[in-house]
């Protein structure tokens, strides 16, 4: 077996990694999206009652009730996997892209809930950690890479022209 070339690495580099920076930080920016959306439905008394009750669990538990979405929405991707590779790519990528927000939400609310018992066991820490420094290696690639910069500043722009807009109907229909 050979080992790549230094050249060869260096372009699989240049391929691989802004996509998948970019889909981390696409994953992080829909987290907090999710987050917030799942602590206003938290304050519902009976899901409040709900969480209130996670929020006390043990390690063990707390570590058992993280895991629950994962474990099943595990058969709607299959599924969804099984739909595409028989042609029924729409209904396929609909359904994983619903999973995949459908757990991503349950994730980040039980996260947030759990965090304070997960953060007593080991093997979470140790998770923990290499996923933050995994995110702040990710975030240093992506502010060195120049298309991200010019990204970022039309983003920018475009969102300081929609607050303008925005400020400018709500003078408009308050006179």
């Amino acid at each position: 077996m050979t080992v790549p070339t230094k050249p060869r690495r260096s372009i699989l580099s240049a391929l691989l990694v802004p996509p998948a920076v970019a889909l981390m930080l696409v994953e992080e920016y829909v987290w907090r999206g999710l987050k917030a959306l799942m602590a206003r439905i938290g304050r519902w008394p009976p899901i409040a009652a709900v969480e209130a009750r996670i929020a006390a669990l043990s390690p063990g538990w707390a570590t058992v009730v993280f895991v629950v979405p994962g474990v099943v929405l595990f058969p709607f991707k299959l599924a969804a996997l099984w739909a595409i590779a028989n042609g029924h790519v729409a209904l396929g990528l609909l359904v994983l892209v619903a999973a995949k927000l459908t757990a991503t939400a349950l994730f980040a609310r039980l996260y947030t809930l759990c965090k304070p018992a997960l953060m007593t066991v080991a093997w979470f820490v140790r998770l923990h950690d290499l996923l933050a420094r995994a995110k702040a290696w990710a975030h240093a690639k992506l502010e060195n890479w120049g298309p991200w910069r010019l990204a970022r500043r039309v983003i920018g722009r475009l969102r300081d022209r929609v607050r303008a807009l925005v400020v400018r109907w709500a003078t408009f229909f308050q006179t």
